[in-house]
């Protein structure tokens, strides 16, 4: 992502070519879905959860970087049939996934959730306060670094003195790196219709990022994107610096699953809203 593009039109056209299974009316989308439901009734089993819901009858729970909803949407109805009022709230950026999320938790949760529409690092700047944040569907190769430590501490002003942050997280070192191998041409989707296809375009040393070309092999269209691969120990340690206490929980394997982080600490997301000197700088001067 370059230039003047802002964020929410750069993840419109991303997400536009890239087909990602976050539409419930499609069979992909309903079996994402289901499969999202009997993960979060092995999640809400954890003790720090069950801990938070002896507490409290009503909770309130914010989806963020929810896309249509499917995280939220998920762990929403495993809460309401524990007899739990849920007051469910998904942020994005993507104005079309917001409006689908509206769509879809009516369908299934019989009320719709609130939709908003901000930047995951600024949700602090909202008054208001959350018993568990999620951020559900991989989101994290959005977010290098500095980013990370914007989002993770504004999540944690957001949540209430004895909230809980649910991050869905895969070991892209071990998995990637590791089992498969990084790969410089990499097919992302194949159907009789369209074929996806990513490729290496550079290495942000500063950021940690990849910088890779998201191409419809049918269309053209394209779009440029920049991702970290993050593991499981890198996202818990930086959520162990803003919460008490972390854990995880392996679903589908050892090295993918929830990670649990509870009781922030109270730092102030104030101070890592100025990047430093490393982020802003495009390549090393001359004094090295």
């Amino acid at each position: 992502m370059g230039g003047n593009i802002r964020v929410d039109e750069y993840l419109e056209r991303l997400y536009s070519i890239l087909k990602w299974p976050e539409d419930l009316q499609t069979d992909e989308g309903k079996r994402r879905f289901e499969n999202s439901v009997n993960s979060f009734k092995k999640v809400i089993k954890h003790e720090w959860l069950r801990e938070l819901l002896t507490k409290t009858s009503v909770v309130s729970v914010l989806d963020v970087c929810g896309g249509t909803g499917v995280g939220g949407i998920a762990l929403a109805k495993v809460l309401s049939e524990m007899d739990m009022e849920v007051n469910l709230t998904i942020n994005d950026l993507r104005k079309s996934a917001l409006n689908k999320a509206k769509i879809f938790s009516k369908q299934v949760l019989g009320k719709e959730a609130v939709i908003l529409m901000k930047d995951a690092t600024r949700l602090h700047e909202l008054n208001v306060k959350y018993d568990i944040a999620l951020l559900y569907g991989f989101s994290t190769p959005h977010f290098n670094p500095f980013q990370m430590i914007k989002m993770i501490s504004s999540i944690g002003k957001i949540l209430k003195t004895h909230g809980v942050f649910l991050i869905e997280e895969t070991d892209r070192i071990y998995n990637i790196f590791y089992l498969v191998g990084y790969k410089d041409i990499l097919l992302e989707y194949a159907s009789n219709e369209e074929i996806v296809i990513s490729m290496h375009l550079g290495h942000n040393v500063n950021k940690g990022t990849f910088e890779r070309l998201t191409i419809n092999l049918v269309n053209m269209e394209r779009e440029k994107n920049e991702v970290y691969f993050w593991d499981i120990a890198g996202i818990a340690a930086l959520l162990w610096i803003f919460f008490n206490d972390v854990d995880f929980i392996p679903i589908n394997g050892k090295s993918r699953g929830i990670i649990v982080s509870k009781e922030p600490r109270g730092l102030n997301p104030t101070h890592y809203q100025q990047e430093p000197r490393i982020c802003i700088k495009e390549k090393y001067d001359d004094r090295f």
